[in-house]
């Protein structure tokens, strides 16, 4: 066996102890690993959306909350998802854009939405991981990753693109 060969196996050992000593340890900031030092843990808490009624009602009404910011993903012309992000937080934008919403403009967005995906959207609740509010939801893809970082900012995965006629 060659001298990179006879390496790997120890390298995959010391991962996969690694990977089960954060599993273990889900609060600690740092690991001090034998012939590596300190490495430092991201820090990551999750936040999850929260089907909603009256966040789905706002939506279906045409109401735009004065305290939120809104954001769009997919196409500008029908989004995939709307979010309104509570003036008290700052969203990661990455694939999301942000947009001066109107009624009218929200209007005409929920009834495309409606109309071309085939699946209903519906309201949710975005929650923190200590579920409070952050802001709100309104997309058929009723899933997505929600995380808080510690300087205050949350980062929403966009969703793919829903199904169209009929598909989620």
């Amino acid at each position: 066996m060659t001298e990179s060969g006879s390496c790997l196996p120890k390298i995959t050992g010391w991962l996969l102890i690694y990977l089960v000593l954060i599993a273990l340890a889900p609060n600690a900031k740092a690991l001090d690993l034998p012939g590596f030092g300190t490495v430092n843990l991201p820090s990551f808490r999750y936040g999850k959306l929260e089907r909603d009624r009256d966040v789905n009602h706002t939506f279906q009404t045409y109401k735009v909350l004065s305290n939120h910011k809104y954001y769009t993903s997919g196409q500008a012309n029908i989004p995939y998802a709307i979010i309104g992000i509570d003036d008290r937080f700052k969203l990661r934008t990455g694939m999301w854009r942000e947009v001066q919403l109107t009624t009218p403009l929200l209007r005409s967005w929920v009834s495309k939405m409606d109309n071309i995906y085939g699946y209903p959207p519906y309201g949710s609740i975005i929650l923190d991981d200590n579920g409070n509010s952050v802001g709100i939801w309104y997309s058929s893809k009723q899933w997505t990753t929600v995380i808080i970082e510690d300087n205050g900012e949350i980062a929403i995965l966009a969703p793919q693109p829903p199904g169209f006629g009929g598909g989620n």
